[in-house]
């Protein structure tokens, strides 16, 4: 088991070597090597034989590795649409040849359904444009659909021209990309396609990636334990070893004596194919030493619902895969997922994920909302789609300036009088609608937390928002399309659409940190219908594990109690209740020592209707922060007994710094 994980690179290559040298598939006739940079040739041959290598003038050398591994590294090359061949020369005569290679631009294309969604399957405007004549010099490969636990060197597959006989069965998405980047930069490109519909982020994350996001190192130490090739799953592999044979000699010494055979150690559990890993493994690693240029993904309709801790998943993902393709700095462009109708589970929430993800260097967002389908998870203009993900390449990547990569991206928001006054990032010419109609769905709400709508104006340069709404005659928060079925008209002069934003979420700006985050919490009358979590998860849920009830007890009062682990200084509680039962009166008090709770305020709330409210103190000490439900309405007001006591949250925060 050591091997696994301190083999070396070229080493850990495994043994596929048949007597004769060999390129992966990834070197198959038709190839794009990465201009401009050092690029890797590798395969295999026969054990501690010599390889020689050629690509035009070119000519490197190599010695295959004990497993027949070897590698040379081309020296950096411009762009060419001259197809020539690499050759291999093994010693001995055996001879591996690839044929018609150009040099240009690869990118590399994952996710889940959307980005493997082909052009066929696109709409009948985008069939035309693939198919109205051929792109010799765009060249396709898609690594076939597979999972496994242990990393894999090779996959079936070869690159083949953009014809159209070809097109109609690769990414839509990633076609559409490669073909504008070649129309603009005028070079040979290349597009892998590694996809998988309806796939989570987990099982396309590299372990490696997990090293820069401290915030997932529960999760990291779980992955660890469970995927073979990681030194905390070794260790218990080899702790393993050593009980089964310690197994063997009692089970066989039980045997002899006619006794009782001893229960056999159980089977070390692997983490679970598909769900969480084995994607990166055999779709993603064997091509980790080929040149890229940079990644593309469009994904995320499988991990709705988990609100900010994509965010961080989307961290470990392009962290792990910089480092895999010893690329730290490479492009990583991403498209945000289109309005759908998927039944409450906060797409506005992974929205604000993938928008934040941004913060990460060198990213880039395709905000789609304005051509997706709230009826089908699969929008059919992929073209559009590929375009805006090329803006963004186009612009930072080849430095061909672009007037708009994006459309309006929420930046700040400052009260004036009775109104909230938006700025935006990405404004290109200045701010519009598509209809020409005023800015649609935007509400604000007072410190109440209650949104209404707000008719908004673009104010006369063109570069900010004012909103208002009679309701709220002092607006303390504001926020934009934020529904999963939200389709709004605003955009920027070039025509693209701006992104949904909560001012308030995930972060309130006016105060701190939010001290309760996924602190655990613990109830005097514990629920037995799985609807005994989500109380510090940040999410405002209406129905389980987001939201909380307490036990149909009649014996009120009832009370929930978070602990922050350690004494903090607070200075706002706020909680809210889902739009389900009869709860009404809410106190919440504060305490040091879990003991003596000092009540600091309490709040009704009407039925069955959502609604949060915020608790501001002057800064004081705590350690527990106690929710207690005084009592209910007297009328049961939906399929819940009245006696239920329902939360959505209860937080804690510190005072703003």
């Amino acid at each position: 088991m050591k091997n696994i994980a301190f083999l070396p690179i070229l080493a850990s290559l495994c043994l596929m070597a048949h007597g004769a040298v060999k390129f992966p598939a990834i070197f198959s006739d038709g190839a794009v090597l990465q201009r401009d940079r050092e690029v890797a040739v590798w395969g295999w041959a026969g054990p501690g034989k010599s390889v020689h290598v050629t690509f035009g003038q070119q000519k490197k050398q190599a010695t295959a590795a004990d497993d027949g591994a070897w590698m040379v590294k081309l020296d950096a090359m411009p762009a060419s649409a001259e197809g020539r061949e690499i050759r291999a020369v093994e010693e001995g005569g055996a001879e591996a040849v690839v044929k018609d290679v150009l040099v240009g631009e690869v990118w590399l294309a994952s996710g889940q359904s959307n980005m493997e969604w082909n052009i066929a399957a696109s709409r009948e405007e985008d069939k035309a444009i693939a198919t109205s004549q051929p792109l010799p010099l765009v060249r396709m490969i898609a690594v076939p659909k597979k999972v496994t636990h242990e990393r894999q060197e090779d996959f079936e597959g070869n690159w083949q021209p953009a014809t159209p006989e070809h097109v109609m069965k690769f990414s839509a998405v990633g076609y559409f990309f490669a073909r504008m980047i070649h129309e603009q930069v005028k070079v040979p490109v290349g597009i892998i396609n590694s996809s998988w519909g309806g796939t989570r982020i987990d099982p396309w994350l590299a372990e490696e990636g997990f090293t820069k996001v401290p915030e997932l190192a529960d999760i990291a130490l779980q992955r660890s334990e469970q995927l073979p090739g990681q030194t905390a799953f070794e260790q218990k592999f080899v702790a393993h070893l050593t009980a089964t044979r310690q197994w063997c000699d009692a089970a066989e010494a039980a045997v002899k004596a006619k006794s009782l055979v001893p229960a056999q150690p159980a089977a070390l559990p692997l983490l679970p194919l598909q769900s969480q890993t084995g994607m990166y493994q055999a779709m993603i690693h064997p091509v980790r030493f080929y040149g890229v240029k940079g990644f593309l993904w469009y994904q995320g309709e499988s991990n709705n619902g988990e609100g900010m801790l994509y965010f961080q998943k989307m961290k470990v993902l392009i962290h792990g895969w910089r480092e895999q393709f010893s690329l730290p700095d490479a492009p990583f462009l991403f498209v945000q997922l289109a309005p759908y109708t998927y039944g409450g589970k906060a797409l506005q929430e992974i929205w604000t994920a993938q928008q934040k993800a941004l913060e990460i260097p060198n990213t880039g967002m395709a905000v789609i909302n304005d051509i997706g389908d709230i009826k089908d998870i699969h929008p059919r203009n992929k073209s559009e789609v590929g375009r805006r993900l090329a803006l963004w390449a186009l612009d930072r990547t080849y430095g061909m300036k672009q007037k708009a990569v994006s459309g309006p991206l929420y930046r700040a928001y400052k009260i004036q009088g009775n109104s909230i006054v938006l700025s935006f990032d990405h404004l290109g010419s200045g701010l519009a609608t598509r209809d020409g109609a005023t800015p649609s769905l935007f509400e604000i709400a007072g410190t109440d937390g209650i949104f209404h709508p707000a008719t908004a104006q673009v104010n006369a340069h063109g570069k900010s928002i004012s909103l208002t709404a009679p309701q709220v005659p002092e607006p303390f928060q504001a926020r934009f399309a934020w529904a999963e079925t939200a389709e709004p008209n605003l955009m920027n002069k070039e025509g693209l659409p701006a992104g949904a934003f909560h001012t308030h979420w995930p972060e309130d700006p006016t105060i701190g940190k939010n001290l309760s985050a996924g602190k655990p919490f613990i109830s005097s009358h514990e629920n037995q219908h799985g609807w005994n979590t989500g109380v510090t998860d940040g999410v405002y849920g209406d129905a389980a594990p987001q939201a909380y009830a307490t036990s149909e007890a009649a014996d009120f009062p009832k009370h929930l109690t978070v602990d922050l682990g350690s004494e903090e200084t607070v200075a706002l509680v706020r909680f809210g209740v889902p739009k389900v039962g009869s709860t009404k009166t809410i106190a919440i008090s504060l305490s040091t020592d879990g003991k003596t709770f000092q009540e600091i305020g309490r709040s009704d709330f009407a039925a069955a209707t959502q609604a949060r409210r915020d608790m501001r103190v002057s800064a004081q000490k705590a350690r527990y922060i106690r929710a207690t439900f005084v009592g209910n309405h007297e009328k049961q007001y939906d399929n819940f007994s009245k006696n239920f006591g329902f939360l959505s949250e209860l937080e804690a925060f510190a005072p703003k710094n």
